[in-house]
């Protein structure tokens, strides 16, 4: 385990040894984690062969350039003792579906195209009819 996971999992066990069992069901969980939209190259198998030495093979060769401010996407979720929810087809029609055309028409204006998974309530007629309707 490297240290950063130690570190927070030594830090969990800190936050959680004080309470009892009726205590954690009140706790709410949340983490982010961000998502890059060119994520960085792992090269570590990467060889280069060439005559000679490292010296006399050209830097392009040998470096790999990345931008410095990688377009990304944060994803938070949360979660609790008594958290768990099914969505089904009107609530996410209601609730989710428009706030989720509501960010996709900011961050990419009329020209996109909205993927879903194949759960029961992304499938169902109603939800197909509103993306029929609300999407470019």
């Amino acid at each position: 385990m490297n240290a950063v996971k130690q570190k927070s999992l030594a830090c969990s066990k800190a936050l959680l040894k004080p309470l009892t069992a009726n205590k954690i069901k009140h706790v709410f969980f949340t983490a982010e984690k961000n998502f890059y939209l060119n994520p960085p190259v792992n090269n570590q198998n990467d060889r280069i062969w060439a005559k000679g030495r490292k010296k006399n093979v050209s830097m392009s060769r040998l470096l790999i350039k990345r931008e410095k401010f990688a377009p990304h996407l944060m994803v938070s979720a949360g979660c609790c003792y008594g958290g768990k929810a099914k969505v089904n087809a009107s609530y996410y029609v209601m609730e989710l579906l428009p706030n989720l055309m509501k960010d996709c028409r900011y961050l990419l204006s009329d020209n996109f195209i909205f993927q879903q998974a194949g759960s029961p309530a992304h499938t169902a007629a109603v939800a197909q009819d509103s993306i029929q309707k609300n999407c470019p």
